[in-house]
């Protein structure tokens, strides 16, 4: 029988200056942007941690993503946001 509903997904926490980069985004970098949270909220272990810092970071060919897990990983603070 199918589940009746998606993957788990974590809940994503923007912090003031994340919000502010992604308003100043143009809509192509945001739906490139999302897709990278997305991929995130479904497994915070993607990133790569920040040697003796709380901080993760996910990387791909043109997002960089600074972020905060909780400790289970059901809650992630993203802090900064890059589009290239």
């Amino acid at each position: 029988m199918p589940p009746k509903h998606g993957p788990w997904r974590a809940h994503i926490v923007l912090h003031d200056v994340a919000e502010r980069q992604i308003e100043a985004m143009s809509d192509a970098d945001r739906e490139v942007l999302d897709a990278a949270i997305v991929r995130l909220s479904l497994d915070h272990r993607v990133g790569t941690r920040v040697e003796g810092k709380l901080e993760w970071e996910y990387r791909d060919d043109r997002v960089r993503i600074v972020y905060i897990p909780t400790a289970v990983g059901t809650i992630i603070l993203v802090a900064y946001v890059e589009v290239d």
